[in-house]
């Protein structure tokens, strides 16, 4: 890319264009591995039109990981907006869950991969904040459900919220271990297994 193309992109397009190098970038050598010299020849621009955007490493992630959280707790919704009964939303999240990690397979491996490589307490915040989005949408739905009298109240909403986290975790992380042509078995097992712990029994 010439240096000429790389002035006439507006700024947010430019900023969306270092974005998407910055998931190539990470997909191939993960978060450890990035530098940003490495990012400004992927994105075809110079270190510092780089940080005109992105401050440093950690703002990137940070933006790709407001990016991923917000597409997801958007699909929540999409989900159990409107849902009356808390259990069925929830199942419609279990049930979901597969088809959205699919869809953004490649921001879940580097936040994985993220997860697993940073060391630094600041860049481990952010990762952190990333998942406690998701337990407080969870917690939500949750504590609905306890007081409608239809999920249990001895566990704590807060737990069970993580716990639907780290099935989903687990899940993508063995789904090329299940591909046996059962998928949608798999998907209402899973379900059922994540749910079963926190329904009320009759």
């Amino acid at each position: 890319m010439s240096m000429s193309a790389t002035k006439r992109l507006p700024a947010e397009a430019r900023r969306r264009s270092i974005l998407d190098a910055a998931l190539s970038v990470l997909a191939e050598g993960g978060y450890a591995g990035m530098t940003t010299a490495r990012l400004a020849r992927k994105a075809g621009v110079t270190e510092p039109i780089l940080y005109r955007h992105f401050a440093s490493k950690r703002a990137l992630l940070r933006a790709l990981l407001d990016e991923v959280t917000a597409r997801m707790i958007a699909a929540f919704h999409q989900l159990t907006d409107g849902e009356t009964d808390t259990v069925a939303g929830l199942r419609r999240i279990c049930l979901a869950y597969p088809e959205l990690s699919s869809r953004y397979q490649r921001e879940f491996r580097i936040i994985n991969q993220a997860l697993l490589e940073a060391t630094d307490a600041r860049t481990r915040e952010l990762l952190a904040a990333h998942y406690d989005a998701y337990r407080r949408f969870l917690q939500d739905l949750i504590e609905q459900g306890q007081r409608a009298g239809s999920l249990r109240h001895d566990i704590p909403a807060a737990a069970g919220a993580w716990h639907m986290i780290h099935s989903a975790l687990g899940f993508l992380m063995t789904q090329e271990m299940r591909e046996d042509g059962k998928g949608s078995i798999h998907v209402k097992a899973f379900a059922d297994a994540t749910l079963g712990g926190l329904l009320k029994v009759p």
